[in-house]
């Protein structure tokens, strides 16, 4: 395999992951939020 093929795929691979991480991070910042907002409502 050519590496410079290689390397796009792989920083593709890398940049997709830190987005679900960044995703996941800040569904929990809502959900978080949400919660807070309830109990100060409720």
């Amino acid at each position: 395999m050519n590496p410079v093929e290689y390397k796009p795929a792989r920083r593709s691979q890398l940049r997709k992951f830190l987005a679900d991480v960044a995703v996941g991070v800040i569904a929990n910042l809502v959900v978080m939020a949400l919660i807070a907002a309830a109990h100060l409502v409720f």
